[in-house]
C-alpha cells in the first residue's frame, strides 16, 4: 500500500485495537466501578497495549506483503505490547502516586507507547525500525497520554470516559508510529507500472525480497505474476548505507534503466527497476547524513538481444544504381531429325546390295534443349508438285537408303513403315 494509506491505517488500527482492549478489560477487571486499584490498571494498560501492538504488527506484516509470519506477528506483538502497557501503566501508576498531575500520568503513557514502537522493530531486526518505533510511539503516548484528562473531563461519565481516552491513546500511538516510519525512511520503492501502482515499501531491512512468494516484501501476483520468479531479485542494504540490486538467476532477467543486470549494481536515486511486466521505481533521501543526487544523466546500454546495428551512410553516388539489363535470350537450335534407336529384338534391314549406301546427313552442332521438326501436314496434291520429276528429287529412305519412287510426302518405305 502506499505510505498516505499506511498512515491512515495505522491511525485506524489503533484507535479500534485500544477500544477493544478496552472493552475486554472493563469486562474482566473495572466491572463499571470508578475505584480502580493499580493492579487493575496495570492490567488494564496491559490488555489495551497488547490490543495495540497486535494491530500495527499484523498491518505491518499487511503492508510489505508478508502474509506467512502474520500469526508470528499477532503473537508477539500482543506479548510484546502486553509487556509495554503494563510498564506504562505502572510508572504512570507510581508518579500519579506521588504528585496527581496529568502530565506526569502522561509519561507513563509515553512508556507505553515506547513498549509498542519497539515490537516491530524487534521482531525485523531492523534498527531503523527500532528507532522510528521508539520515536513515533514515545511522541504518541506523551500525546494521548496528555488528552487523557481534558478528554475525560469533557464527555463526562466513567465508561464513556475511559472509552474514549483509551481510543485516542491508540489512535496517537499509532498515527505517530506511522509517521516516523514514513518520514524516517531512508530509501523505499514506488510501483510504476503492472501490479497495483502506486504501493510502496520501505527498505528498513537488510535484505528486501521482490517475487511472487508469500514471504516477499514487495509480491506481484494475477496478470504482474507473467514472468516473475518466486523470489526475483533481491535488494540488499550494504554497510555504508547503500542498496545494491541483485537478480536472483531468474529466467527472464532483471533489467535496470533499461540494460540487464548482470551481477550484483549500486542502486540511485530515481533508478527503474524492472521484473517482467512491472516497473518499480527506486528512491532514496539520505546516506550517510547527506542528501544523495540522482544518477548523472548517461546514455544507458541497451540490452544485446534488442541492440540495433548501425546502418553505414550509402554515397550520393552510389544512392542509385540502374538495374543490370538482363541477358537476352539465345534462340534455341533445333536439331534435324535423327533415326530412332532400334527396337530390341527386331533386326534392321541391310540395304539392297544393288543399291549403294547412303551416307547420313551431318546434322549442325548444337548444345542445349534440342526440339523435334514439327512434320508437314498432309494436304493436297499440289499440280506443280507432281510437276516434278523424281530425278530431281532425292527418293533413298533416310533411314535404310532404300529407293522409292514418288512425289515427296507421299513416298512410303515397306521395309521401314515411314512415310517421307
Amino acid at each position: 500500500m502506499s505510505f498516505h494509506r499506511f498512515v491512515f491505517y495505522c491511525a485506524f488500527i489503533g484507535g479500534w485495537s485500544a477500544f477493544a482492549g478496552w472493552l475486554l478489560s472493563e469486562a474482566l477487571f473495572m466491572r463499571r466501578s470508578a475505584d480502580i486499584s493499580a493492579l487493575t490498571i496495570i492490567l488494564t494498560s496491559a490488555l489495551v497495549g497488547g490490543s495495540i501492538c497486535g494491530g500495527l504488527n499484523l498491518l505491518a506484516g499487511a503492508a510489505h506483503g508478508t502474509l506467512r509470519d502474520n500469526l508470528p506477528r499477532l503473537w508477539i506483538g500482543l506479548g510484546g505490547g502486553a509487556v509495554g502497557g503494563a510498564l506504562g501503566g505502572l510508572i504512570g501508576n507510581l508518579l500519579f502516586s506521588i504528585h496527581p498531575s496529568p502530565v506526569l500520568q502522561a509519561l507513563g503513557w509515553m512508556f507505553m507507547g515506547l513498549g509498542i514502537g519497539v515490537v516491530e522493530g524487534v521482531y525485523d531486526r531492523s534498527w531503523k525500525k527500532i528507532r522510528n518505533g521508539l520515536i513515533g510511539g514515545g511522541a504518541g503516548g506523551l500525546l494521548g497520554g496528555l488528552l487523557l484528562a481534558p478528554i475525560a473531563a469533557l464527555i463526562g461519565g466513567v465508561m464513556a470516559s475511559r472509552a474514549t481516552s483509551f481510543v485516542i491513546l491508540g489512535l496517537c500511538i499509532g498515527l505517530l508510529v506511522g509517521l516516523a516510519q514514513v518520514i524516517l525512511k531512508e530509501a523505499w520503492l514506488t510501483v510504476v507500472e503492472g501490479f497495483r501502482p502506486g504501493r510502496q515499501v520501505a527498505l528498513s531491512l537488510a535484505e528486501t525480497l521482490l517475487g511472487t512468494s508469500e514471504k516477499v516484501q514487495l509480491p506481484f501476483i494475477a496478470f504482474g505474476a507473467k514472468g516473475v520468479e518466486p523470489i526475483h531479485l533481491r535488494i540488499l542494504r550494504q554497510q555504508d548505507g547503500r542498496f545494491v540490486l541483485q537478480d536472483n538467476n531468474s529466467r527472464t532477467g532483471t533489467m535496470l534503466n533499461g540494460a540487464r543486470v548482470a551481477g550484483p549494481t549500486i542502486l540511485h536515486n530515481d533508478d527503474g527497476i524492472q521484473l517482467g511486466p512491472n516497473v518499480v521505481r527506486y528512491c532514496e533521501r539520505f546516506r550517510q547524513g547527506r542528501a544523495v543526487e540522482a544518477r548523472p544523466a548517461a546514455v544507458q546500454p541497451l540490452p544485446a538481444a534488442t541492440a540495433v546495428p548501425a546502418i553505414p551512410a550509402v554515397p550520393a553516388a552510389e544512392a542509385i544504381k540502374p538495374a543490370p539489363a538482363r541477358p537476352q535470350a539465345r534462340p534455341m537450335p533445333v536439331q534435324a531429325a535423327t533415326p530412332p534407336a532400334a527396337r530390341p529384338g527386331r533386326m534392321e534391314p541391310s540395304p539392297p546390295s544393288h543399291a549403294p549406301p547412303t551416307p547420313p546427313r551431318s546434322a549442325p552442332a548444337a548444345s542445349g534443349i534440342t526440339a523435334k521438326p514439327t512434320p508437314p501436314r498432309p494436304g493436297p496434291p499440289s499440280p506443280v508438285f507432281d510437276a516434278i520429276t523424281t530425278e530431281e528429287q532425292d527418293n533413298s529412305c533416310p533411314i535404310c537408303g532404300r529407293e522409292i519412287k514418288g512425289p515427296t510426302g507421299r513416298r512410303l518405305c515397306d521395309n521401314c513403315g515411314i512415310k517421307f
